[in-house]
C-alpha cells in the first residue's frame, strides 16, 4: 500500500515536472524498462485531464448560474440592454 502511494506521488512529480533533472532521468529510465509503469503514468495523466475537464465544467456552470441570477435582477438586465442595444 505504502509503495503504491509512493509510486503515485512519483508519477505526479514526473507529470508536474517537479523532479530535478537527475531524478527525472532516473524516472524516465524506469519508464523505458517496463510497460507497467508507462501504463500507470498514462492512466494518471488521463485522470488529471478528466479532473481538469470536470473542474472547468463546474466553474462554467457556476458562472452561468451567476449570470442567470443577474439577468433576473431588473436593474442589471436594464443596464445590460442599454449597453448592447
Amino acid at each position: 500500500m505504502r509503495s503504491d502511494l509512493n509510486e503515485i506521488a512519483q508519477i505526479d512529480q514526473y507529470l508536474f515536472r517537479q523532479f530535478s533533472e537527475e531524478e527525472g532521468k532516473r524516472f524516465e529510465a524506469r519508464l523505458s524498462m517496463g510497460d507497467a509503469l508507462a501504463e500507470k503514468v498514462e492512466a494518471q495523466r488521463m485522470a488529471h485531464r478528466l479532473i481538469r475537464l470536470y473542474s472547468r465544467k463546474k466553474e462554467r456552470d457556476r458562472i452561468e448560474g451567476i449570470y442567470r441570477q443577474l439577468l433576473e435582477e431588473p436593474a442589471f438586465a436594464h443596464q445590460l440592454k442599454t449597453i448592447f442595444i
